[in-house]
């Protein structure tokens, strides 16, 4: 298969964790390549998650620190989470940075916060693990059990993680993308991506999967012809495609990586009348996607139970750990697809009212 590029805008490479769905091995942290003359330590890296016990929690003070708050998946993580947690009894909170661009270094000081006022159990969206290490070793010496939630960083660094494993959830969108390609007989894929922030690294490693899982399964070439910011908003997002489909109206699939841009790409297609022309797939589960898979805006979409996620998987989780009990490592929800043809009957077995 042929991979060419129209423009100078290049992928970043990310190294991604291994693929939780088949069920392989222990994930890996992501590795930066030493620059040109730096000499590479061939000592392994101490694991800031070794030989701890945390069965002296007892009464849990816990602090979920994710990307953002609001919105179809966030705000559900919040939801069961606190849900979950009062109905154990335990202290908890739910913060995100203020500016869901600030990525790392916000949730880094949200962590800091927690870890200073006492909070036994953190659980915080780290993307890249590699700034959050002496925040890992402090909290480790303090007896604080800290999980990585909806990244895989690897047990050398966490004990546990749990949520969606950006590089599968890439995948599973690749594959989808490139069915469709194949059923529309395509003979060329001409995307553009969408993402929150082009640094936003969770989100290129989504577009890391969709891109190898189009590789695997589409036989055409694939041409990249430009990538947008939806900046956490769907209109936004909207206006993002539009330029691009101005500057490539030979367009005819919309890699999206976060909900805003499947919302805005929804949007478009559907007030210019695009459906069946161009390949975009849903990132939820609610009534907006359900109809807009079913007018045709969206080719399908998909999204995992988040307030489970949240709430139920998380803290169960870490009831396991505190109790000394066997646990998983790797605890990632499983995610729904919806096609087409399954929406009617999915609205109707979750009470969704989309006539």
């Amino acid at each position: 298969m042929k991979f060419k590029k129209i423009t100078a805008l290049l992928l970043a490479t990310v190294m991604v964790s291994a693929l939780a769905a088949c069920g392989s091995g222990s994930g890996t942290a992501t590795e930066v390549p030493a620059a040109e003359g730096e000499e590479v330590s061939a000592e392994p890296k101490t694991s800031a998650a070794a030989g701890a016990d945390y069965t002296g929690i007892t009464d849990v003070k816990i602090a979920l620190i994710g990307e953002t708050s609001g919105g179809n998946f966030w705000g559900n993580i919040e939801q069961g989470f606190g849900e979950a947690a009062e109905a154990r009894g335990w202290e908890s909170v739910y913060w995100a940075p203020a500016d869901a661009e600030t990525g790392d270094a916000g949730v880094l000081d949200l962590a800091e916060t927690a870890l200073i006022q006492g909070y036994n159990v953190i659980a915080a969206n780290m993307v890249d693990i590699s700034i959050f290490e002496d925040f890992l070793n402090r909290a480790k010496d303090a007896g604080v059990l800290v999980l990585d939630f909806n990244n895989n960083p690897g047990e050398e660094y966490v004990v546990a993680q749990v949520g969606i494993d950006s590089y599968e959830s890439g995948k599973q969108q690749g594959e989808k993308i490139a069915e469709f390609a194949t059923e529309k007989g395509l003979e060329e894929i001409n995307y553009v991506s969408m993402s929150i922030a082009s640094s936003n690294i969770a989100q290129q490693t989504v577009k890391s999967g969709v891109l190898d899982s189009i590789s695997e399964n589409y036989s055409g070439t694939v041409n990249e012809l430009g990538e947008g910011e939806s900046e956490s908003n769907a209109a936004t997002a909207q206006d993002a495609i539009g330029a691009l489909f101005i500057a490539h109206p030979e367009t005819n699939v919309i890699i999206c990586c976060d909900m805003y841009s499947a919302v805005g790409a929804a949007s478009y297609i559907e007030e210019n009348g695009l459906q069946g022309q161009v390949i975009a797939c849903g990132l939820s589960l609610d009534e907006d996607a359900l109809r807009r898979v079913k007018s045709g805006a969206l080719s399908a979409t998909s999204s995992v139970d988040t307030v489970y996620m949240g709430g139920e998987q998380l803290c169960g989780v870490v009831e396991q750990i505190i109790n000394g009990e066997e646990f998983e490592y790797k605890n990632f929800p499983p995610k729904i697809w919806v096609m087409p043809e399954e929406v009617d009957a999915y609205a109707a077995e979750h009470g969704i009212n989309i006539d």
